[in-house]
């Protein structure tokens, strides 16, 4: 990517602000003095800092007494060095992932935003953090094994619920890891009474948070982070939030918009299924693209549905349901109470397989959705309905 000037984002925001309306002087924009026409590409993002502070800023009003997201919401916040510094590489080096969070949250947004208004107590600024945390990708996976939309790692997703076995992982469910990110972080919040915090906790763990906060005396996450006792991906980890759920809200401001190219979106709901299918045969019912279920149902492992579960939920297009409703014969009609697996040896095929468990060898291709039953290699799985 070619690096971006600054100075013509500049130039964008004021001639927005002028076309809206809005009084110039709301706030100073030395906030966002980010270069005066100098380009930054990947190896000059370290010197941004000592080079472009502003310690003579004039507001409004400063950051005393508010708290953080009123401080997001009037922009005060880009007082910060370190805000400032992450809208800049999030801007230039860091372009291309915002705008791919940004498509991604088209795609999942309304479904996450309809569960955070459950939530009350919970800022909706935080329905923001996939941003960071994996770009909006729900099959999003990370060096230290994280995993989802939400990042979960085992430790924290197993006391929150999440299951996690050969057919799915909640972990890439849009709403059941999106309901345990919300009691995660309300807990994180119930712990340490400050969002900067929690959010750092969310990171960094509980622990690693609340140690530095003994070792330092600091109850405050930005004395804490200039004090270096947090680990520098926690300590950068709010400003990079902070930074990303500007850009998001800004886009005009920022001159992203136009550059975000829409995704197809469908309307979506949940239909129940009550025992195991193949979503391959649920694909040739409702004519929806299998891409697109897998999509909407990003925690499944399998072209099956778990068979341990009496129901299982999948989302689907509108008008995919509308063609299932009144199908259900042909739904379950290979319908089975359980799955076994087997694993293909060398010198099977699948007239063997099928009649070592007495079932029909159609009913194996059908099951397993086999294009081309000659050509089944060693290693694979084989699902066998009973």
């Amino acid at each position: 990517m070619k690096p971006v000037r600054i100075s013509k984002i500049i130039i964008m925001g004021t001639i927005l602000l002028s076309i809206f309306g809005i009084n110039e002087n709301l706030f100073s924009w030395g906030i966002f003095d980010f270069s005066t026409g100098a380009q930054y590409g990947r190896g000059e993002i370290d010197s941004i800092p000592d080079a472009h502070r502003n310690r003579d800023i004039q507001c409004p009003s400063g950051l005393d007494n508010k708290d953080l997201f009123e401080s997001m919401k009037d922009l005060s916040i880009c007082q910060r060095d370190d805000v400032r510094k992450y809208v800049l590489i999030y801007l230039t080096s860091g372009r291309d992932y915002a705008k791919r969070g940004i498509i991604n949250s088209l795609i999942y947004g309304d479904i996450v935003n309809a569960i955070f208004r459950e939530y009350p107590d919970i800022p909706p600024e935080l329905s923001l953090l996939p941003l960071i945390e994996s770009a909006f990708n729900p099959y999003a996976v990370s060096r230290s094994r994280a995993v989802g939309m939400w990042q979960f790692v085992q430790n924290t997703s197993d006391p929150l619920g999440l299951k996690r076995n050969r057919y799915v992982d909640e972990r890439r469910d849009i709403e059941k890891s999106t309901r345990a990110a919300l009691r995660h972080l309300r807990g994180l919040h119930s712990i340490f009474g400050s969002w900067e915090l929690a959010l750092a906790a969310y990171n960094g763990g509980a622990g690693h948070v609340r140690r530095a906060m003994i070792k330092t005396g600091q109850n405050d996450f930005w004395g804490l982070s200039s004090s270096g006792a947090l680990r520098r991906e926690t300590s950068e980890y709010v400003p990079r939030f902070i930074a990303l759920t500007l850009i998001y809200q800004n886009q005009n401001l920022f001159g992203l918009k136009n550059e975000i190219e829409k995704p197809a979106t469908l309307n979506t709901a949940l239909f129940t299924l009550t025992g195991p299918v193949n979503v391959n045969h649920i694909a040739r019912l409702s004519s929806v693209p299998i891409d697109v279920i897998r999509r909407y149902n990003p925690e499944l492992k399998l072209d099956l549905t778990p068979p341990y579960s009496g129901a299982y939920t999948l989302r689907l297009p509108e008008d995919g349901i509308k063609k299932l409703v009144g199908k259900k014969d042909q739904i379950y009609k290979h319908q089975n109470r359980r799955v076994t697996t087997y694993r293909v040896k060398e010198g099977d095929c699948l007239s063997s397989i099928a009649r070592r468990h007495n079932k029909k060898t159609s009913e194996i291709i059908r099951f397993n959705n086999i294009k081309n039953p000659r050509t089944i290699q060693p290693g694979r799985i084989i699902y066998i309905p009973h």
